[in-house]
């Protein structure tokens, strides 16, 4: 072999090695994208299912929320249909907390019937859609104003609403820091 031959040769075998160095860098490169894919692929299904997990455990909560919310809700605005019960226990308990003895609640009335029962006696709140309102009034004698106060706090924590429309208080003249009379109209809340 002469060595202008040899030359040839080893140019013929340089040039099939760059070539074949080329092939298997685009052959490497195509399996590298194609893998690229499937990784974005399997990344974006991962994102896609940890989304739909966060969702879940969102609703779940919400779930659980909304029956807090509905227990709540069942508490401070009872379904209980027997709304004399239903003061009689508010009022005994507010008057117990606050140290005042049946013989100092001159009356107890209920607003638009004289015997309550399932929904007589309530009316239709205005403010909020699907819930009645029950007035009734308290009249109590010879308490004192911290024994007043008592009442107000033992409303403001019972678990149910009680709003005061009006409160007339008669003041006793002879003993500062005494009430001879106390009139309050208040009024509860019910569902349907």
């Amino acid at each position: 072999m002469n060595p202008k031959r040899f030359f040839l040769v080893m140019l013929a075998v340089f040039v099939l090695s760059i070539g074949a160095s080329v092939a298997g860098f685009y052959w490497a490169d195509q399996q590298l994208n194609a893998k690229a894919r499937t990784v974005s692929e399997l990344l974006a299904d991962r994102d896609a299912q940890a989304d739909k997990i966060f969702k879940l455990e969102s609703s779940k909560n919400s779930e659980e929320d909304a029956k807090q919310l509905n227990e709540l809700i069942n508490s401070l605005l009872p379904k209980q249909k027997d709304q004399d019960n239903l003061v009689a226990n508010i009022i005994y308990t507010a008057t117990r907390t606050a140290g005042i003895s049946a013989s100092q609640v001159t009356n107890i009335s209920f607003s638009n019937a004289a015997a309550p029962g399932a929904l007589s006696g309530t009316i239709q709140s205005k403010d909020v859609q699907g819930v009645y309102v029950y007035p009734f009034t308290l009249q109590l004698r010879d308490i004192s104003y911290a024994t007043m106060l008592k009442l107000f706090s033992s409303f403001e924590s019972n678990q149910r609403i009680i709003q005061a429309d009006q409160v007339q208080i008669t003041p006793d003249k002879a003993n500062n820091g005494k009430i001879t009379a106390l009139s309050l109209s208040l009024k509860t809340f019910v569902q349907p």
